[in-house]
Parts: C-alpha cells; structure tokens; sequence
C-alpha cells in the first residue's frame, strides 16, 4: 500500500514563536458579547508584528495543506484508507495548524481482473494529480499508477488475443478455465 502526501517543506520558526503563553485576551463578563472581529482585533493586538507574520503564514500553509489532501480525498473515494493525517504545529496563539498531510489510499491491483485494474490504476493517477500543485510523491504515485496502468492493458490484450485464437480454433473451452 501506498500513500499519497503532500511533503510541504517544514516551517521553522524561532523558538520563541512556536508556542508563547501569552496573556489570552478575556472579555469582561459584565459588558454585552463582543462581535468576532472585536475579539480578532484584541487579539491581533497582544502579538509583534513578528509572531502575527508567523501565525498568517502558518494560517496560509494550513489552508493550503488541507485542501490539498481535500483533493485527494474527493478524487480517491472508494480507494482511500482511512481520512487524510496530519502533522501540525502550535502557533503563536496556542492554535495546532497543520504543515503537511497524507492521505492513505489502496495501490493493488485487482486480482484477476485487468480491466478493473485500468479503472482503479486511472483513479489513482487523478487521486494523485488533484490537488493544484501535486508533490513529487504524488506524482510518482500517479507515474506508479500508470505504470501498473501499462501492465493491465498488456495483460487485457493478451487475454482478448488468447481468447479469439480460441474461437478461431473452435475450441469450446472457456478463457477463464485456461487462466
């Protein structure tokens, strides 16, 4: 089995920017709710300039990777294996963002049968080549996929050829007892 991933290059960030404990902004529970981007803006305004040019990078790669293995996702359904992983890290504001992804999909063939093989070997190649900037795992998982691709048909046209020489002979015996 293998797994389509998105390799994003790890994002590496001071050490003081990785995780602060700084003082959450609280609202005060006599005053009315507050709108979200009053809250937004409160927050925004505990953070440097520094650590709010970390946390919106981190935000971008985090909406990034997840609709990168959303593709895989959608373009995979029926041969996935399980939901799309993770690996995150913690921003500024405590908040897990995710930096890299995979989602784990089913690469054998089918047994016994090249035609179906072809199917699955072609969902593969789009699973892989979904997103709008596919890694290079993922496009050699796609060049894996249509390798097997290649193979199934060879195989298909030689059972079809086995088959008509079989006819041709008028041999009654059935394709699938000589296989």
């Amino acid at each position: 089995m293998n797994s389509i991933t998105f390799s994003s290059s790890q994002l590496h960030l001071p050490a003081a920017l990785k995780k602060q404990e700084s003082a959450a902004v609280r609202s005060d529970s006599d005053a009315p709710a507050q709108t979200q981007a009053e809250n937004k803006a409160k927050e925004t305004a505990a953070f440097s300039s520094q650590e709010l040019s970390a946390l919106r990078r981190l935000q971008t790669i985090d909406k990034q990777v997840r609709a990168h293995e959303k593709a895989h996702l959608n373009a995979a359904s029926g041969i996935v294996r399980g939901g799309a992983s993770f690996t995150t890290q913690v921003g500024v504001d405590g908040k897990q963002y995710a930096i890299g992804g995979e989602v784990s999909i089913d690469t054998s063939t089918v047994s016994n049968d090249p035609q179906a093989t072809i199917f699955k070997a072609r969902q593969i190649q789009r699973a892989a080549q979904a997103p709008v900037n596919p890694s290079a795992q993922d496009r050699a998982i796609a060049a894996s996929a249509y390798a097997m691709e290649q193979k199934a048909v060879i195989e298909l046209r030689d059972l079809k050829l086995l088959e008509a020489q079989l006819s041709d002979t008028g041999n009654s015996q059935n394709i699938d007892e000589l296989v």
